[in-house]
């Protein structure tokens, strides 16, 4: 869509005719005062968090994600996720959401509970220390033709996600680099699993691999892991299951057939769209980043309306 017709038509969009038609279902990352995250990380600070939540809650009422999921009338619900499990969403952000009284649901990958790095943080380490040229001169996967789009092409369907990891790996081995002491970012112990009215926690598969490059029994491994772990824990659990990446190649036909298989039901996409008021197996998220809330929703509209 022309980015001059929204600049231009956005202001003058009736929230009403959103609330109609649409919901917002937000997904976050990172949440957190503490600047110490690059350019590839999805971050928002406090400060905006509690522009956007306040923002959101003149028109909707926010409800759980499964509430959101199971309503046969979605019309003036909202709800709120969270990829990934970053230590500053308890660690930070909480209160902000308690403040609000917003419920809100953490998909977790729960490889990083069991003491590993956080695959994609592996990657933003070598793009941030400018380690990418060195590693590629090692790599057997990728070429010098990727260094510039590296963090693009290494969540590339073609490319393995179990196998571009261990790569890394051995890298970081040979390198001598120990990211334990440095960039340990995600939960790592089962303080972060809190027990609260507020909070719940879903399946975001174990290593947040691209489902999509896996083999069907490797992905069907990386969705059971995560569900037996969270099945163990003492924690409000979500039935809903989050797409790593969530973008339309991230997944395929063996990844729906392992969620039936699991006994998943509804599906949360990372489309950057506002959702339809109607019942769906595949719930539509945006990532709010500004201040200005109501022109973020007002964009979405038109980019919807326009696809429709």
């Amino acid at each position: 869509m022309n980015l001059n017709f929204t600049k231009m038509f956005a202001p003058l969009v009736p929230i009403k005719f959103i609330i109609d038609k649409f919901n917002p279902v937000l997904l976050y990352h990172s949440l957190g005062n503490i600047a110490n995250f690059n350019k590839n990380l999805d971050h928002v600070n406090l400060e905006i968090l509690n522009s956007q939540l306040t923002g959101i809650q003149k028109y909707w009422k926010f409800v759980s994600i499964d509430e959101y999921a199971k309503a046969k009338n979605k019309k003036g619900l909202a709800s709120i996720t969270i990829d990934d499990g970053y230590k500053n969403v308890i660690n930070e952000s909480l209160q902000v959401f308690r403040n609000l009284n917003i419920p809100i649901t953490i998909f977790i990958n729960c490889s990083t509970l069991e003491g590993k790095i956080f695959w994609r943080d592996k990657i933003r380490y070598l793009i941030e220390n400018k380690l990418v040229h060195r590693y590629i001169n090692t790599s057997s996967l990728f070429s010098q033709k990727h260094i510039d789009n590296f963090y693009k092409i290494s969540k590339d369907p073609k490319f393995n996600s179990i196998i571009v990891e261990k790569e890394i790996d051995k890298f970081l081995l040979k390198e001598n680099l120990n990211l334990n002491e440095v960039y340990n970012l995600c939960f790592d112990s089962n303080k972060y699993l809190i027990k609260d009215t507020l909070v719940s926690y879903g399946n975001h598969t174990s290593n947040h691999y691209l489902l999509s490059s896996l083999k069907k029994q490797e992905q069907y491994e990386e969705i059971f892991k995560c569900k037996d772990y969270l099945n163990k824990q003492n924690v409000n659990k979500s039935e809903v299951f989050s797409i790593p990446f969530g973008g339309m190649n991230s997944y395929n036909k063996d990844t729906l057939t392992n969620l039936e298989d699991l006994n998943y039901k509804i599906i949360l996409n990372s489309s950057n769209n506002l959702d339809k008021n109607k019942i769906s197996n595949e719930i539509n998220r945006f990532m709010p980043k500004t201040y200005n809330i109501e022109n973020t929703l007002k964009k979405l509209y038109l980019k919807k309306i326009t696809k429709l």
